[in-house]
């Protein structure tokens, strides 16, 4: 995901912590893997750019997302 989407596996991991991505982990032996949906490569890049180029703090771009969701299609 940090390919397709330009957010750092370190920035997806304190998201996830906040909610904003929620993946699910594949055991691969003794290792867990994260599988993100593309429900949370959308999100994670619609708060990516209310961060980076709208000038949101995480606080507010996580109010912005919940309020899109409830909104939304």
């Amino acid at each position: 995901m940090t390919r397709r989407t330009g957010i750092s596996s370190e920035r997806l991991r304190y998201w996830e912590r906040f909610g904003i991505v929620k993946p699910e982990y594949a055991q691969c032996g003794i290792r867990k893997f994260r599988c993100y949906s593309a429900e949370d490569i959308d999100r994670a890049i619609f708060v990516k750019r209310l961060i980076d180029k709208e000038g949101y703090s995480l606080a507010g771009a996580q109010r912005k997302l919940e309020k899109e969701m409830k909104v939304g299609p």
